[in-house]
């Protein structure tokens, strides 16, 4: 059994997160004092207290926030299901590898932002081509992790398998799957802050709500402290998007850990 020294865990969680947490404050009162002593007007360059003043009296940044979290969350959803799917064929069959990877770097290599006038003339002006620009944009980070964490399973493992006459979905689910984890949350870490550049870029274009919309409003108003507002609240979606997957992921290994052990 093994005791941790609670000063320890102390140390290092400072040690941990007390870097950044100062170069912020730094960084904050820096910018406070220069707009404030070289009296930058609001509309060029808000000071942080503006920008917190501002997030307080807007009433619907609760609304406009769901929207575009809706629409990215979807997106990703989809995709994520999509390309696990499709990895999981992919490495099973060296037709369905050569003849759709070529089309998963195209896909990739487009612009995003010059299909979605084309979705929005082909589905409307709804949410349906906003989630759709989030499951493609999504979608190839997701793909191309998961294909090479199914390949990357221990060849002994996939031999022993194959020794005892297992399916191919028991390989997958029993050996492939467990060993591709690593692989797979790096790409769900990487697509889930691109679902949210998907889903707000597409407000640009084709919404009267979200974030983006948001955002493009307040540019055209000169409402520069309520653009930054935005700016934070989707910059702070991408963190906790992050760790969430972080968290998802060591809880998962851990998991699998513990199974491995009994």
């Amino acid at each position: 059994m093994t005791v941790t020294d609670p000063s320890a865990a102390k140390e290092r969680y400072w040690t941990r997160f007390l870097p950044p947490v100062l170069i912020l404050v730094t960084v904050l009162a820096g910018w406070q004092t220069v707009v404030r002593l070289l009296d930058i007007p609001l509309w060029l360059l808000p000071a942080p207290t503006d920008i917190v003043q501002r997030f307080f009296q807007t009433s619907n940044l609760a609304y406009h926030t769901g929207i575009t979290v809706l629409e990215a969350g979807s997106g990703f959803l989809i995709s994520a299901v999509l390309a696990i799917f499709l990895a999981s064929a992919i490495v099973h069959s060296k037709f369905l590898e050569r003849g759709l990877l070529p089309y998963i770097i195209i896909s990739n290599a487009i612009p995003i932002i010059a299909i979605i006038p084309l979705l929005t003339i082909w589905f409307g002006f709804g949410m349906a081509p906003r989630v759709m620009i989030c499951m493609i944009i999504t979608f190839f980070p997701i793909v191309t992790n998961t294909t090479q964490g199914l390949k990357s399973a221990d060849p002994r493992a996939l031999e022993f398998m194959r020794s005892i006459n297992a399916t191919r979905l028991e390989i997958l689910t029993k050996v492939q799957l467990p060993s591709a984890l690593p692989s797979i949350f790096a790409g769900f870490k990487i697509a889930a802050s691109l679902s949210l550049v998907g889903a707000v870029v597409a407000e640009f274009y084709s919404s009267d709500r979200g974030l983006g919309f948001l955002i493009i409003t307040a540019a055209t108003q000169l409402r520069t402290d309520l653009l930054f507002v935005a700016v934070a609240i989707l910059a702070a979606l991408g963190v906790t998007a992050f760790f969430f997957f972080a968290w998802l992921e060591n809880r998962a290994l851990r998991g699998q850990q513990a199974e491995a052990t009994r």
